[in-house]
Formats: structure tokens, C-alpha cells, sequence
């Protein structure tokens, strides 16, 4: 006999493996539900919650990480990590439908969580257009400002701009993201009126001259530059402040019905990199997405039209980014498309020591495929046709079967 570790990614490809080796459809369908141990991180569950959890968790096959202190039953409220498979989860929510201190609710929130975390398939629909995002795509970015960290003042006229974003097209772009301020560390706001002068012509011509059969977005916090790119022909907001700056963000997206990226920021592009500090950061931000999705809802912003940004690099230390990109798809809990942007950004230049941000092309490549393979599925880049290669690199050998 010979024994050997066997990698497989997901249900589907257990699924399929189980089929060649012979098992019976009704052996594959619960078998594949086995065939990985979620870990689920409850905060905020109190004592007598926490051992019936753990009890009813051993009871179907799993287990239930519980402090020694709640295990001794003393009072309180606690943080405890649920581990089981996907049959003994479906097991475990049916047997907690039944329990008492809250444990009826928290088995909705479980198999919401679940769901959410298992969802692949996404698709951003607009005036008739459709991005299908089973795979991840590029957003081009296309800066109209004469001071962005990396490219400022080259795309700043509109002939210019047009010309760069039909490249960008040619190249594989599926978004081009339009912006008329920068948000580069330490920048001042840009008016509203002069903001609305770079940006609004550019995409006015874009649509005029390219036509329709890519998605565009808008790259601002300012809900008149975002309602009056939609006229013009845009299709996506994209607001670094998640709709905090600016009150009128959110009924503006609720309003034209369109996709909006929403990003997690600490502070403002002035100020946010004076000794950004977090105890956890990926805690912190799905905390602050949780607020985000609550009030945009409450707007009328229906949770299919957001597109989810964990802010790399706004109001973040090296080791912060390092760790979103490692902890990403903790993300996939709010069964929405992630977007990253990693190109060209401080933390890769001080990592690889390339000062010159046009020059960080492989720490920004490596970056933006570490993304990708741990849940991103909109990647936001400069360099636009060697991202795409990566990623058709990337697809092939996930796709391939062996």
C-alpha cells in the first residue's frame, strides 16, 4: 500500500474525484460535504450558550473551541471558534434551532455565513451590460489628475485619456476606473467643481468613442461627481470612504440602481497613514463593512449592487496590507465581489526596495495574484496587459484537472 497527501480545492473537484474513484452518487453527495473543516469565530456568546454549542458541535462529528473559563461556567460573554464540516454543520444549525440563549439565531447567522463563504459566481449588471465574475477581472486605472502617486498629469487631457483607456481595452481590461482627485497619503481634497471638469468630459468621450461594451467607473466620494457620471455613461461607483463622506453617496447608488465599491478607510487620504494602529485588522475592517452594508440598506441600497474593498494601503502598516492579502477571503462572509488594489503602492516598494512606483511591476503582479487566489474578483491595476497574462496563467492551472 502507498499513502499520499491528495490537494483538493473545493467540493466541486472533491466531487468529481470521488466520481472517478468509483463512489455512488449517493456516497459522493456525502462524502464532498466532508471533505473540508470550516472554522467559525462566534464573538459575543455567553456562558450557557457557549457549552450547549460545544456540546451539540461533539455530538455531530465537530468541535467547539470554549475559554477555560466559560467551560467552568463562569458568567460572561465570550469568543469561541466552531469546528466542523459542511454535514456537520447542517447538522449542528437543525439541533441548535431548538436551544435557548440565542443559539436559534446564531444557527441562521451560521448557515448565512456559510452560504455567503461559499458563493464563487458573481455577476455586475448595468443598463443591459453584463461582467459574469467566475473568474477575476482587471480594472484599468485611468488617473485625469496632474498630481496621483504613480502616473499623475499623463492622462489629464481627454484625448489622452481616451487613448489610454482604448489601450487598456485592447489589453484585457474589463472595467476602466476614471478619477479626477487623488487619495495618495497626505493629499488635500480637490473642489467639487474641479474635480467635475476633469472627470466628467473623460467620460463623456470614453463612451462617446468606445462604445458600450465594457463597464466604466467612477473613482470619487462626491455624490454629484458620481450622479453626473452616471448620466455621462458610467456604471460603477467607486467610493474609497464607503459612503461615509459624503450622506447623499448612498442615495445616489440607491437611486440609479448601479454596482458601487465601498472601501474600508481609517481616516482621511490626508491623514490616514499618521500611525495607523489595529488590534486585528481583518476584524476591524469586516466589523466596519458590517456598518457600511447596515447603513447603505437603510438608504435603499440593495446588498447585490456592492463590490467589497478592504482599503490596501489607506490607512494601513506594511504588515496590515501583508495581512489582508493573507486573510482575504475572511471577506467572502458578506456574499459580495471583492475588489483589491495593490499596484505600484508604497508597502511593495518598501518591501522589495524599488523607490520608483512605474518600476514595481512584479511586486505588484505577485501581489494582485495572491489576491486573486485568495478570493479577489476585480483587481485594480496600472499595468494592465501583464495582470491579464498573469491571471490567464493563474485560471489554467486551476482549471486544469489531474
Amino acid at each position: 500500500m502507498k499513502v499520499r497527501f491528495k490537494e483538493i480545492k473545493n467540493k466541486e473537484e472533491l466531487s468529481e474525484y470521488l466520481e472517478r474513484l468509483g463512489n455512488t452518487p449517493e456516497g459522493i453527495k456525502i462524502l464532498s460535504q466532508k471533505g473540508k473543516t470550516y472554522l467559525f469565530e462566534i464573538e459575543g456568546i455567553d456562558t450557557r450558550g457557549a457549552n450547549i454549542l460545544k456540546q451539540d458541535a461533539i455530538s455531530v462529528g465537530g468541535d467547539c473551541a470554549v475559554p477555560r473559563s466559560a467551560s467552568v461556567f463562569k458568567p460572561g460573554k465570550w469568543t469561541v471558534l466552531l469546528m466542523v464540516n459542511e454535514r456537520e454543520l447542517k447538522r449542528l444549525t437543525d439541533k441548535l434551532k431548538a436551544q435557548p440563549y440565542g443559539l436559534k439565531e446564531l444557527a441562521e447567522k451560521l448557515r448565512e455565513a456559510f452560504e455567503n463563504y461559499r458563493r464563487e459566481e458573481f455577476t455586475l449588471r448595468y443598463r443591459g451590460r453584463e461582467l459574469p465574475l467566475k473568474r477575476p477581472v482587471v480594472m484599468g486605472i485611468l488617473n485625469v489628475t496632474p498630481d496621483s502617486f504613480s502616473d499623475g498629469g499623463k492622462f489629464n487631457r481627454v484625448d489622452a485619456a481616451v487613448k489610454r483607456c482604448e489601450e487598456m481595452l485592447e489589453e484585457g481590461a474589463k472595467i476602466v476606473d476614471v478619477g479626477g482627485e487623488s487619495t495618495r497619503p497626505g493629499s488635500e481634497p480637490v473642489p467639487l467643481e474641479e474635480e467635475l471638469k476633469r472627470v466628467i468630459p473623460v467620460v463623456e468621450e470614453i463612451r462617446k468613442r468606445l462604445g458600450d461594451d465594457f463597464f466604466i467607473s467612477v473613482d470619487t466620494y462626491k455624490s454629484r461627481v458620481a450622479e453626473e457620471a452616471i448620466s455621462a455613461g458610467a456604471d460603477i461607483v467607486n467610493d474609497i470612504s464607503g459612503f461615509r463622506f459624503d450622506e447623499r453617496m448612498a442615495e445616489v447608488v440607491a437611486q440609479y440602481r448601479c454596482p458601487a465599491v465601498v472601501m474600508h478607510i481609517k481616516g482621511t487620504p490626508k491623514d490616514m497613514q499618521k500611525n495607523p494602529y489595529y488590534e486585528d485588522v481583518m476584524a476591524e475592517i469586516v466589523n466596519y463593512f458590517e456598518e457600511v452594508f447596515r447603513r447603505a440598506e437603510e438608504k435603499g441600497v440593495s446588498r447585490e449592487q456592492l463590490i467589497v474593498d478592504p482599503g490596501i494601503g489607506f490607512g494601513k502598516r506594511i504588515e496590515d496590507n501583508l495581512c489582508i492579502l493573507k486573510r482575504l477571503k475572511e471577506l467572502k462572509v458578506f456574499g459580495r465581489p471583492i475588489l483589491i488594489g495593490v499596484s505600484r503602492k508604497s508597502f511593495i516598494g518598501k518591501i522589495t526596495g524599488v523607490e520608483v512606483p512605474e518600476k514595481r511591476l512584479a511586486g505588484s503582479i505577485s501581489a494582485a495574484v495572491i489576491g486573486a487566489m485568495n478570493g479577489a474578483r476585480i483587481l485594480r491595476v496600472h499595468d494592465v496587459r501583464e495582470t491579464v497574462e498573469a491571471l490567464k496563467l493563474l485560471s489554467a492551472v486551476e482549471e486544469v484537472e489531474c
